[in-house]
């Protein structure tokens, strides 16, 4: 027995009522996760197998899931994870003798995407003929800043999930921009089973959630549905190998990598890896004379083996302040002027990120502009300050 069929062996989620310890009626659900030899057997498996086998396990999964479902629906951000999860299930239901058309897609507009994703949206949608649903809001991300008294540097450093000093604005955006909407959404449709993108390698909290739930699993608390999760063990590389070797279009958010530092011996390192520069057809002497800006995903991968350090733009929300300590500011100011100077001065970040800026930073503008910053003047120096160094913002 294969692995996907036994997560459809031992998912079947029953609802049990049982008596606290006090005495009183409570219910719970059992078999909502498989067991631990199942939810680890491809984590072990995808660290040696081809992207062809890694292909094949993703659609026996999806084709799994989707025998056992009524109403499937596939979350999609239109960044390139859910993207492949949709190309999956497409080769998924041709394979089950189906319209390779014929799922719902849900993508969760916050009212903030970028125009990029906006465009590649409505050629994806019409190329593919997709089945889109879009969800909406019912807040602004303004109306959300203003009810909590405005922007304070937490803004900018709380982790989700720390509530040591309550719950994190960053966290209160992503659940009225995305998660409410979501919700709404799956449960006005009836949806039992959701396809995500989410992969293990993005960060540890991701690994911990894939090890812990597995692929495949019933979501009691926040989607009372299955959820399925294709790509789960594929590494970013075998994402960006797949999409040339099947020729998927995706959105130019993709080809807008900033370089923000070159290693210390750049001329050095270019000249060693001459050939491999070439290779992945970047302009050898711009790249060793420090003039190349700008590259795509499979490029950036590379160069950052390489000890360059880029910026990688990600869809959702323009505005999101999780980036921001990585150096999203200065991509966002070259990329995208009038946002920027929309979070900069209408939602109130730069009142917050002056206070955060570091000391030979603030050391230079208080020389430039000959004045002492502190933190109660300076934000009535916000516009001068940023005339006079522009990339104020753009290193925390």
């Amino acid at each position: 027995m294969n692995i996907s069929e036994q997560y459809g062996l031992q998912i079947n989620p029953t609802k049990e009522e049982y008596l606290d310890d006090k005495g009183k009626s409570k219910q719970r659900y059992n078999q909502t996760r498989a067991d631990k030899e199942t939810r680890y057997a491809n984590f072990n498996i995808h660290k040696s197998i081809s992207l062809d086998e890694k292909e094949r396990l993703s659609i026996d999964l999806i084709k799994m899931a989707l025998q056992r479902a009524k109403k499937p629906v596939i979350s999609c951000s239109f960044g390139i994870d859910s993207v492949i999860d949709i190309y999956l299930t497409r080769k998924s239901l041709i394979e089950l003798g189906r319209d390779p058309s014929d799922i719902d897609i849900v993508w969760n507009d916050t009212a903030n995407e970028f125009r990029e994703v906006r465009q590649y949206q409505k050629m994806l949608t019409n190329l593919w003929n997709l089945r889109l649903t879009i969800t909406k809001p019912k807040r602004t991300l303004k109306h959300i800043i203003d009810r909590n008294g405005g922007i304070t540097d937490d803004y900018f450093t709380a982790r989700k999930g720390d509530r040591r000093n309550g719950r994190p604005l960053s966290e209160r955006c992503c659940g009225t921009l995305k998660h409410e909407p979501m919700k709404r959404a799956v449960k006005e449709n009836s949806w039992d089973l959701l396809i995500v993108g989410l992969r293990a390698d993005e960060s540890s909290q991701r690994l911990q959630a894939g090890l812990r739930d597995g692929e495949y699993f019933y979501s009691v608390a926040e989607w009372k549905s299955y959820v399925c999760r294709p790509i789960l063990w594929w590494r970013e590389k075998d994402i960006w190998d797949y999409v040339e070797q099947e020729n998927i279009p995706f959105n130019d958010l993709y080809k807008m990598n900033l370089i923000q530092e070159y290693p210390e011996n750049t001329e050095e390192t270019v000249f060693a890896n001459k050939s491999l520069i070439e290779e992945y057809e970047l302009d050898y002497y711009d790249l060793g004379d420090r003039q190349t800006q700008t590259v795509n995903r499979k490029q950036a991968m590379m160069l950052e083996k390489l000890g360059f350090k880029i910026f990688t733009p990600r869809t959702g929300c323009m505005m999101c302040p999780i980036p921001v300590k990585y150096g999203y500011m200065q991509w966002m100011r070259i990329n995208h002027e009038k946002v920027y100077n929309a979070m900069v001065y209408n939602l109130g970040y730069g009142n917050a990120l002056i206070n955060m800026i570091p000391k030979d930073v603030r050391e230079e503008i208080e020389y430039i502009m000959g004045i002492e910053l502190t933190a109660e003047n300076a934000h009535t120096y916000l516009k001068e300050i940023l005339e006079a160094k522009p990339c104020t913002f753009d290193k925390f």
